[in-house]
């Protein structure tokens, strides 16, 4: 790399690497770099014009590995994040009820403990940016969390839902978060004051938790406060057959789906997570919405439903939908380990979902589930500085014939050198920059006492619990 000595002066200069853009175009630089002041982009292209260009108060060479835009997960319970493995697997025995009691018996301390090592394992596997349904007792813990790591969250209001009538699992085992019209009304909007900082990590969208925790008012209201404030409107929805067959009854006796695009429900701002129940019905309102769902297809199995319920997403994305990907809970999962998963359920079914699409959906289109896809999910100028760096030394990258089936298949996590998070370095050589990784474990386990203490919690296998 060369730079000219009267070029222009930015902050940081990443080169030598094979860039994916996921721009409009979907350009593809194979010796490219990427150019960034403050927290923005300025530049993008092939090296040999963007080096000439700049002089750099910071050089990163990427040694012929990829440089991408940051991938989002657009469904995480960041504070149950230190729950997996600590439930049982078995599905006899309803999880929902454990779930339930690790969620009532967080302190504020707790909260921050899940959303740091969430924060932390976000960005060591190329993720940047995450959102939150909604399920944060005290928002703020998880703000603080994400702002010490230095990663991008959008967050909501906590816990918005105001019926236990409508076969909501969790609902009336919250107490922490009792569901009731008036509650519901004084908290809808209440972190939507976040978006006013310019440039910051902190994001927020309106959210109601749904899946049989909503009447059609507070349906209504939020949609329409999410509308007023140009923001997602986001809530669980049609995850299970059983849950659907309740919102079909509630919301007036046929297919759901049909009655909330009557409503207005369904538009380009509405996101719903889960969908893992669409009636042929369904489809038409879906399409002609607009509307971005977040798929788990890790739970879709996990749960059973894929030997009753065919996936449609594959069919939905084919027909223009915007489908994206979240972790949700991290059971027996982590970030991108959805794109492989969704990839096999897709084939599974008899449909395809290209590594290639997959990665629009990690990046560029779950930004447009997050309502942030002007700021984030591509390399672009003028867009926020949210770039990985991975490295071509791990075994996995290899032969490396196309880039975007080594990352997502199989390098994953193993590749992830360098993370800029709104212009800052995040992750260097595969270690936290901004924190001592040894600190955050200190307090995610004392977390983990903390809550084993309070739930009986044990360390056991199988055979050791006599299984």
């Amino acid at each position: 790399m060369t730079t000219h000595d009267a070029g222009e002066t930015c902050d940081i200069l990443v080169t030598n690497g094979y860039v994916i853009t996921m721009d409009a175009a979907r350009t593809v630089h194979p010796v490219g770099a990427v150019a960034v002041t403050g927290t923005r982009i300025v530049a993008v292209g092939p090296e040999t014009a963007i080096a000439a260009r700049f002089r750099p108060r910071r050089a990163i060479d990427a040694g012929g590995g990829v440089i991408h835009p940051g991938m989002i997960d657009a469904h995480l319970h960041a504070t149950n994040h230190l729950t997996r493995t600590g439930f049982p697997d078995d599905p006899k025995i309803n999880a929902f009820e454990k779930f339930a009691g690790w969620i009532d018996n967080l302190a504020d301390e707790d909260e921050f403990a899940n959303s740091l090592v969430a924060c932390t394992e976000m960005v060591r596997n190329g993720f940047t940016c995450l959102m939150e349904p909604g399920t944060v007792h005290e928002p703020d813990t998880l703000a603080t969390a994400a702002e010490a790591v230095g990663a991008r969250v959008s967050l909501s209001d906590p816990y918005v839902w105001d019926t236990t009538e409508g076969g909501n699992p969790m609902a009336p085992h919250i107490k922490r978060a009792p569901a009731n019209p008036k509650r519901a009304r004084d908290l809808l909007g209440r972190e939507l004051r976040r978006n006013r900082v310019e440039d910051g990590l902190v994001h927020a969208h309106v959210c109601i938790y749904g899946s049989g925790s909503a009447s059609q008012e507070l349906e209504l209201e939020a949609k329409r406060v999410a509308d007023a404030n140009g923001v997602i409107f986001n809530q669980h929805q049609s995850f299970s057959p059983t849950q659907v067959a309740i919102d079909d009854r509630r919301f007036g006796g046929g297919p759901v789906l049909v009655r909330f695009a009557e409503l207005g429900l369904l538009g380009p701002n509405s996101t719903f997570t889960h969908m893992n129940v669409i009636r042929d019905e369904e489809v038409e309102p879906i399409v002609a919405s607009g509307m971005s769902i977040t798929w788990q297809p890790g739970n879709y199995q996990y749960y059973g439903f894929a030997q009753t319920q065919k996936s449609r997403m594959a069919e939905l994305l084919d027909r223009g939908v915007n489908v994206t990907l979240g972790v949700d809970v991290a059971k027996i999962w982590t970030f991108g380990d959805m794109p492989r998963i969704a990839y096999l359920v897709a084939r599974q079914g008899g449909g395809y979902i290209s590594c290639e699409r997959l990665m629009e959906m990690s990046t560029i289109g779950a930004a447009r589930a997050l309502g942030l896809e002007r700021e984030i999910g591509s390399l672009e100028p003028g867009k926020r500085a949210d770039i990985v760096v991975r490295s071509p030394d791990p075994i996995e990258t290899l032969p490396g014939f196309n880039p975007v089936v080594q990352l997502l298949m199989l390098s994953q996590s193993r590749a992830v050198d360098t993370v800029l998070c709104n212009g800052q370095i995040i992750l260097r050589e595969g270690r936290l920059t901004r924190l001592d990784e040894s600190w955050v474990h200190r307090t995610a386990r004392a977390c983990i006492a903390r809550m084993a203490g309070r739930l009986d919690l044990k360390v056991a296998t199988r055979w050791e619990a006599g299984a």
